[in-house]
């Protein structure tokens, strides 16, 4: 009978996963209030050990020590008032198989720190325990029950990104989490208008510390803020000041991000291991997407136009809040390079051209292409608007065309595809028939008729495939009318356009070429989408007759 008297603390520990197993038994029995109960009930037969202080870290991971109240008992400890620390049991104390032998077989003999395992058998004192080899294995099987604890949570968490369940710790602005699923976003109306606002401003050439300036002038209230503002207790390493306001990266992280439209985007980082918690980037090739997980704010069109003047937009012109028109759209016909815009002062007046980035980095690469601003703006201008003429008058002739002959030609041709198709099916149900047959009266044998029976049903369900195609074809034109595209509605506001706007600019011309400093060549984002328009309207205008 050990006669000396110790001061004892008591540890307690319950981890966010004992708290949420699905083993009921073992979550009530792991219980903070059940730990005490059990450590109490111990005391009642040592009298010679006295309660100085009860520690309870509840909500923390026993992967490591760095917890608060484990932390400051280890300051008792060294200051002398605690001897003896007292657990329910060993996992209780820690599941790290190096750093909990490392306490109880160096740290705590060395302070002379008497160490009680209650439910494991385990008191320091006890002249048999320097032999026993219980306590190591424990620690071993405590760490391994981590490990796979922490697998299985990462299988899980895997399992509904790749199935496109939403798991962050909070919805992007402009979403909510769904009340009724919290893996599932749904919009929030407010904060998805500041949204689309933001890609409208960035669409009309606006910088995006100029929509951000805009954002503060207007009193909108930035992301953590406005989180803050509904009830989230949101914090943020972004915040640098007592009330963050809109910035140039958050406009950016907004106007990159694909929740808008309707994607969730996850899995962009990881932990080495259950142990290391240091976050490691991962490449983009990596991340798990899925799309058409919820309701879009913004239309992939108008998204992808923007990613587009991510990347072409250059710098704010001093004078103005906007890009330049042109920017990062006009290159050297010769080499390919970007031209640069360039300003000369001459008198009263300035001189503005663009000039090929590549002769300034290698005069053998390039002869120098230059372009006056003035020369460049008005030939564009006149380029554009008898592009978006043409496309109006296309426009017009098949708007006349599907009147008068109310789409029956075109509607037809899909018709006749589809009689084809079905009349194809039939024929492989008649072989596949006939295959039968052939098997009873043993013309086949059982593994003939097994593999053209399979090669006849793929045939099947091929055509369907391609009647499912004709026939969402077939409801687009019905819907759409003969040949009419999304983009013509989209241009023809701009049918009267007498100067360069950004938005359609970016919209409608993937590039402009400078060949000399009289000549460019603009390509065209929709040229076969016209071309095929205008075709259709000269077939109809011409076989008119026919028609009717």
């Amino acid at each position: 009978m050990n006669n000396k008297s110790f001061h004892a603390a008591v540890y307690l520990r319950l981890s966010k996963e004992d708290g949420n197993t699905s083993d009921v038994g073992k979550s009530v029995s792991n219980s903070i209030a059940n730990q005490n109960e059990l450590v109490m009930d111990y005391l009642k037969s040592h009298p010679e050990i006295e309660v100085i202080d009860t520690y309870i870290d509840d909500g923390f991971t026993g992967v490591n020590f760095e917890r608060p109240e484990f932390q400051r008992m280890l300051s008792d400890i060294r200051e002398g008032t605690i001897d003896c620390v007292i657990v329910k049991d060993l996992s209780r104390f820690g599941r790290n198989y190096i750093d909990s032998g490392r306490y109880i077989e160096k740290i705590f003999p060395m302070l002379g720190i008497r160490f009680i395992a209650i439910t494991d058998g385990y008191d320091s004192v006890r002249e048999d325990m320097g032999n026993d080899m219980i306590v190591p294995f424990k620690n071993l099987i405590n760490d391994a029950y981590c490990r796979d604890i922490s697998i299985k949570i990462r299988s899980h968490m895997d399992i509904k990104r790749r199935n496109g369940e939403y798991i962050g710790a909070f919805a992007a602005y402009g979403y909510m989490k769904d009340a009724d699923n919290k893996n599932h976003l749904v919009i929030d109306e407010y904060a998805a208008d500041v949204v689309r606002d933001i890609f409208s401003m960035k669409l009309c050439g606006m910088s995006q510390q100029t929509i951000a300036d805009k954002l503060n002038e207007a009193g909108i209230l930035s992301p953590l803020q406005y989180k803050k503002s509904i009830g989230i207790p949101l914090e943020s390493s972004f915040v640098k000041s007592m009330r963050p306001k809109w910035s140039y990266n958050a406009v950016t992280r907004i106007l990159k991000n694909e929740v808008y439209i309707g994607t969730v985007v996850q899995g962009k980082c990881t932990t080495p291991n259950y142990k290391v918690k240091k976050r490691i980037i991962k490449d983009e090739a990596e991340w798990i997407r899925v799309e058409d997980m919820h309701d879009a704010i913004i239309s992939r069109s108008e998204f992808e136009l923007v990613q587009e003047l991510l990347l072409k937009d250059t710098r704010v012109s001093p004078e103005l809040t906007e890009v330049f028109p042109l920017a990062g759209m006009v290159f050297c016909a010769g080499c390919g390079e970007p031209m640069v815009r360039k300003t000369v002062p001459s008198g009263n007046k300035r001189y503005v051209y663009y000039v090929c980035s590549g002769n300034k980095k290698d005069k053998k690469k390039c002869s120098s292409h230059i372009i006056s601003e003035k020369t460049l703006s008005e030939s564009i201008t006149g380029l554009v608007r008898g592009y978006v003429s043409r496309a109006m008058a296309a426009s017009l002739a098949l708007d006349l065309i599907n009147e008068v002959t109310n789409k029956k030609p075109v509607i037809q041709k899909y018709e006749n595809r589809l009689n084809k198709l079905r009349g194809e099916i039939e024929s492989c149900n008649n072989r596949k028939k006939n295959l039968y047959e052939d098997f009873r009266d043993g013309i086949l044998s059982r593994e003939e008729y097994s593999m053209l029976r399979d090669q006849y049903q793929s045939q099947i369900k091929d055509i369907e495939k391609s009647m499912a195609t004709v026939e969402a074809d077939r409801n687009a034109r019905l819907a759409n009318g003969i040949g009419k595209q999304e983009w013509i509605e989209k241009i023809k506001k701009y049918e009267d356009t007498s100067e360069l706007d950004r938005e359609l600019l970016i919209f409608l011309i993937e590039k402009v070429d400078v060949v000399d400093s009289e000549t460019i060549k603009v390509t065209y984002r929709f040229d076969k989408l016209l071309e095929e328009m205008e075709q259709i309207a000269e077939y109809y205008s011409t076989n008119l007759g026919e028609v009717m």
